[in-house]
């Protein structure tokens, strides 16, 4: 009786363990597949390391199972076991869309938070920030304001971690033709260690068709409203600097996180 209960027990482990195994790969692909930023960074960690103690049950079961060198199984109560057995497999598939509900609604709100939180951080940069940000969209690149620029970018950076970097997005002409430039302190510290001086051209902004024509309806037709980019978590924030009602620049906060905001 008691080399029953310790198959039968060593059977429970040993199903938990392919369960867990199964959910784990499940989630696992789903995360990578689709870029999914849901625990924080604590959590994903034990989240990797997981897999080791799943394996472990799982050798843990196969051992008793051996050990106890169970060699039949009781008729007795079969026909019950077959009806129990198929309310199981409904309720392990059933598990699987949850998990998926799970991860991607905790993927969505880890964007949502970090969506308000760029957001709340350009209108902070702009409103303690108004006099250096409307002298750098006025920038015309003399070499004079060439350090007064980068003076200015260096404190706007260095004000909120919410991001790992801000700059300008500002409408200008090269030959006549209408240009997006962008002023970054990665290319102002890059240009400043160079004899050349700094042109136009060395700050063209490059972007693909839907934020060029967001950009262009920012500038051209006023626009106000932020626009908000999230890829493998890659965040990026456009947002319309208005002087006067008019848009003279938008400020780009960009930020990266492996993590999600969930968990601690």
């Amino acid at each position: 009786m008691e080399l029953k209960k310790l198959v039968k027990i060593s059977n429970i482990i040993g199903l938990i363990s392919i369960l867990l195994l199964m959910y784990w790969v499940f989630a696992f692909v789903l995360i990578e597949v689709f870029g999914l930023k849901v625990f924080r960074e604590h959590m994903t960690g034990m989240f990797g390391l997981s897999i080791l103690g799943i394996l472990a049950l799982m050798a843990g079961a196969l051992m008793l199972n051996i050990m106890a060198n169970l060699t039949r199984i009781a008729e007795r109560g079969q026909e019950v076991a077959v009806a129990s057995s198929k309310k199981l497999i409904y309720g392990v598939l059933l598990v699987f869309p949850v998990l998926a509900a799970i991860l991607f609604g905790g993927n969505y709100q880890t964007i949502q938070q970090k969506h308000q939180l760029l957001e709340h951080s350009a209108q902070s940069l702009i409103q303690d920030n108004q006099q250096q940000v409307a002298w750098l969209a006025d920038y015309r690149f003399a070499p004079e304001q060439f350090q007064t620029a980068k003076e200015i970018l260096t404190l706007l950076n260095k004000q909120d971690s919410s991001f790992t970097q801000v700059s300008l997005i500002v409408p200008d002409q090269i030959n006549g033709k209408a240009v997006l430039l962008n002023l970054s302190l990665d290319k102002m510290a890059y240009l400043g260690d160079k004899t050349q001086l700094a042109g136009k051209s060395d700050f063209l902004y490059a972007t693909d068709l839907a934020e060029r024509e967001y950009l262009n309806t920012a500038f051209q037709q006023q626009a106000n409203t932020p626009r908000f980019d999230y890829a493998n978590g890659h965040y990026v924030l456009l947002y319309p600097y208005q002087k006067d009602g008019e848009t003279v620049g938008v400020l780009r906060l960009s930020d990266y996180q492996a993590y999600g905001k969930l968990g601690s």
